[in-house]
């Protein structure tokens, strides 16, 4: 990977694969983009002609997603005061694409009074560019700790959780969403997925969409869940009480395996730049997560802490109360707290090492 020639703003890059279905050679007065064959891969070529360097390649990176491009400047938003819906974004790793893809998307399509809040459970970044927003950290890593602080500080009537690999593409994407929650839906998002082990549905974050009435009442997300099924959990024990949720079907995009991408690649700084720019195609995404979770050492990682999960899950369903997780202890759950530390401390030497925006 090499940002080459400041002056020209030139961002290239030499994939050893194809990445790409075409060649392109396409330019605007925003940028000029080419992509061509090699003999191992394909070469990324972008030239960025605009003031601020970053929405060339930000607008280059739409183009090959075919999105419309944002050039929304995030300092622009301004939070209302009495706000109907709480935007609360999970930012773990993928820094520069909420700040140029997500935030944009929620300030473009809003029709309502709303505010953002942004919860940083992540490690190492310049958080400066979300100087305007209502910054909150958590954990290092944990999810479900990390939900709960941002709908703490949440003064909508309603609360919008939002993953940060995800954007929204649909005008007043809230009113279908809203008006479900009004016909009795407990809950809403535009993504739900299938457990065929346990045989239910449970909604994703990609926003999950429900009062902070009913998010208080259901208990929030059982914080001993670190990453991994913590949704799933959290969309059970709605429905185990009675209630339903509900997937809304509205044009949205969900990069699906990003922040596993950026976890686990051997250049973590490249994939954060490409993801940031939105320079990789979905389809390449889930290929590079499904080659990176079939490692062993992944893989031995990783189920360690699904089974702890599970059997904690699995728990759960003998009982009609919440389990006190604060009452779990190492000796119970000794893969769980390991890993947990583990995690924490890898994530600390990977992404501690330099400030993404100034790589």
């Amino acid at each position: 990977m090499s940002i080459t020639d400041e002056v020209q703003h030139v961002f290239t890059h030499a994939f050893n694969e194809v990445i790409y279905d075409d060649c392109i050679d396409h330019q605007t007065r925003s940028f000029h983009l080419k992509i061509t064959n090699e003999d191992s891969g394909q070469l990324l070529y972008i030239t960025s002609y605009t003031k601020n360097t970053e929405q060339g390649f930000c607008e280059a990176g739409a183009f090959i997603q075919k999105l419309a491009p944002y050039d929304i400047n995030i300092l622009s938003y301004s939070k209302s005061d009495e706000p109907v819906i709480s935007c609360i974004i999970l930012l773990t790793f993928n820094c520069f694409f909420v700040q140029n893809f997500l935030i944009p998307s929620i300030i473009s399509h809003t029709t309502v009074p709303y505010e953002i809040i942004i919860v940083y459970n992540g490690i190492a970044t310049d958080l400066t560019a979300f100087d305007n927003f209502n910054l909150i950290e958590s954990e290092t890593g944990c999810v479900s700790k990390a939900y709960n602080k941002g709908v703490a500080a949440a003064k909508g009537k309603f609360i919008a959780i939002f993953h940060d690999d995800c954007l929204i593409t649909t005008h007043s994407w809230h009113q279908p969403m809203l008006a479900a929650i009004n016909d009795g839906a407990f809950a809403t998002s535009t993504e739900s997925v299938y457990n065929p082990h346990f045989k239910f549905d449970f909604l994703k974050g990609t926003p999950l969409v429900m009062s902070k009435a009913n998010y208080e009442f259901i208990g929030g997300h059982d914080e001993f869940y670190f990453a991994g099924i913590e949704d799933m959990d959290f969309s059970y024990r709605i429905q185990h009480k009675g209630y339903s949720v509900k997937r809304i079907a509205i044009p949205y995009r969900h990069f699906n395996g990003m922040s596993t991408v950026i976890l686990l690649a051997g250049d973590s700084t490249l994939m954060r730049i490409l993801f940031g720019y939105c320079l990789i195609p979905e389809h390449i995404i889930e290929k590079w997560k499904t080659r990176l979770m079939n490692s062993s050492e992944t893989q031995d990682m990783m189920q360690a802490v699904h089974g702890e999960n599970l059997r904690y899950f699995q728990n759960k369903l003998q009982s009609d109360e919440l389990l006190n997780s604060k009452s779990l202890t190492i000796g119970q759950y000794p893969a769980f707290y390991n890993i947990r530390l583990t995690y924490q401390n890898w994530l600390i030497q990977q992404f501690s090492s330099g400030d993404f925006n100034n790589e």
